[in-house]
């Protein structure tokens, strides 16, 4: 019996995760942004990662919703 199957069955699992894990706590927002742009706005420049960043950041200070901080 080989274990060359159930790490490959670990890893695929443990990527899954991470991607869940990443949209969870909103890490992949640029990306998805990215590909919204690409979709919707083909014609419009994307703002770099950066200014993204910036503005997803200024946009949460000032309009907090939900958030306790």
């Amino acid at each position: 019996m080989t274990t060359a199957p159930i790490m490959a069955r670990l890893r695929g699992t443990a990527r899954t995760a991470w991607q869940i894990v990443r949209g969870v706590v909103g890490e992949n927002a640029y990306e998805r942004y990215l590909s919204h742009q690409r979709s919707h706005h083909p014609d419009e420049e994307p703002l770099s990662e950066r200014d993204f960043w910036r503005r997803h950041v200024d946009r949460q200070d000032a309009t907090p919703g939900s958030r306790c901080c």
